[in-house]
């Protein structure tokens, strides 16, 4: 019995030990970004709007993070009021959302897997007509549709919204910059788990040379 239980503890020790070096690893990938090709031919004039990870896992009641459903109805109503100023422009809008395909990663946390309803973009989004893609690291360009997208329009210039200004966003943000285009984050319509990271990431951004607007 106490080899029983021996062997089921050092099992169990060895699935969390994998569960965990697992995760740490896909951190680690997950926030690795893109060097892309410079863009050419851009048309300064061309700009298009992306609107990063706003979906039923990350800002609706099944999210895992508290403060982001507590952020959640002054932010999306802002995001929709950028969504609305996008499309009266003709600007390209573009909805990227994230899912989560590894399986040891959704034995953890499962409300972002694919398929799942924490997947779908948060329902309260006003999703004009534009292209919806999905992503599975916090850059979105790793999905090689989004350079093609962008280059076929000629776009020059991204505005950002979404979340997390510390993370998914300023991951674009980078890869953007590795591409050349000029870039603008509205300052109501991005969030962060706490109002000081959020902040924080703003203040990296414009380092970075990039223009941080507000209604």
């Amino acid at each position: 019995m106490n080899k029983f239980l021996l062997r089921l503890l050092l099992a169990i020790l060895f699935v969390i030990a994998l569960l965990a070096g697992n995760l740490a690893l896909f951190n680690v990938t997950a926030a690795k970004v893109t060097e892309g090709v410079p863009i050419e031919n851009s048309d300064p004039e061309s700009v298009a709007l992306l609107v990063i990870d706003i979906q039923e896992g990350t800002t609706g009641p099944i999210s895992t993070t508290e403060s982001y459903q507590e952020q959640s109805e002054v932010f999306i109503r802002n995001v929709n009021l950028v969504i609305e100023d996008a499309q009266r422009k003709g600007h390209t809008l573009i909805y990227i959302r994230s899912e989560v395909v590894n399986p040891l990663i959704n034995i953890l946390n499962n409300s972002m897997s694919r398929g799942s309803e924490g997947a779908e973009l948060d329902h309260r989004l006003k999703v004009k007509p534009g292209q919806v893609l999905t992503k599975r690291k916090n850059d979105p360009f790793t999905n090689p549709e989004l350079d093609r997208l962008l280059i076929e329009k000629k776009v020059g210039k991204l505005t950002l919204v979404g979340l997390d200004a510390a993370h998914c966003v300023t991951s674009t943000v980078q890869a953007a910059l590795n591409r050349g285009y000029s870039i603008s984050v509205v300052d109501e319509a991005v969030i962060g788990v706490t109002e000081v990271e959020k902040n924080d990431a703003l203040e990296e951004f414009r380092k970075l040379g990039v223009e941080v607007i507000s209604f």
